[in-house]
């Protein structure tokens, strides 16, 4: 008899997971194939085409499985702080391994749309939707316009990254970058002065 301890299925789960995150590190999703995984963990095509329908889905949960996009989410008294937390982290993480397995992921995507919509879906939106919760608390307590815009603020967010992550042209760990970033943004968040405030 089997003694306590995992059952077998989830610890094949998890060396496929652990060699498909492998993989797309040193290959990206290209070259990323069912084939590979399954050389790599030891574990038979077929048992992985019982649990994924394609390299696409494969890739996606080894991608959340194992790299680092779990970014803590404070609620302190300042949500200009929390914003400054919750991008620092991200930018740290696109800075390493998770970063080169995104961008092979998003580029990849412009060819194979149904990989870049459950990208989307499953890391995308969900962090975007931490940014808006805390953008429209600082509006709640008054650190930012009433007015504002919460989607264009988030875009602005997300695109700095994005960019310094697909086009390289300057790195995602450059000191001091994110809090300029932060504060050039803010500066049209933060609210307006009422008219004639601080005059002599």
């Amino acid at each position: 008899m089997r003694g306590p301890g995992r059952p077998r299925s989830d610890q094949a789960r998890d060396a496929i997971l652990d060699a498909a995150f492998q993989l797309l590190e040193e290959n990206g999703l290209e070259r990323f194939t069912i084939e590979g995984v399954a050389a790599r963990s030891g574990t038979a095509k077929t048992t992985i085409y019982r649990w994924w329908p394609g390299k696409g889905a494969l890739a996606m949960e080894a991608l959340l499985a194992h790299a680092e996009l779990t970014v803590p989410i404070p609620h302190t008294a300042s949500a200009v702080s929390d914003l400054r937390t919750v991008l620092d982290g991200i930018a740290r993480s696109f800075a390493g391994a998770t970063g080169r397995v995104v961008a092979s992921i998003v580029l990849a995507g412009q060819n194979d749309p149904p990989t870049l919509k459950v990208y989307h879906e499953k890391v995308v939106e969900p962090r975007r939707q931490r940014l808006r919760d805390i953008i429209e608390r600082g509006k709640r307590n008054g650190e930012f316009r009433p007015d504002l815009h919460v989607e264009t603020l988030v875009e602005a967010m997300y695109g700095a990254l994005y960019t310094r992550l697909l086009i390289r042209f300057s790195p995602l760990d450059e000191p001091g970058w994110m809090d300029r970033h932060i504060n050039q943004l803010l500066e049209g968040a933060l609210p307006r002065p009422l008219c004639g405030q601080g005059a002599k």
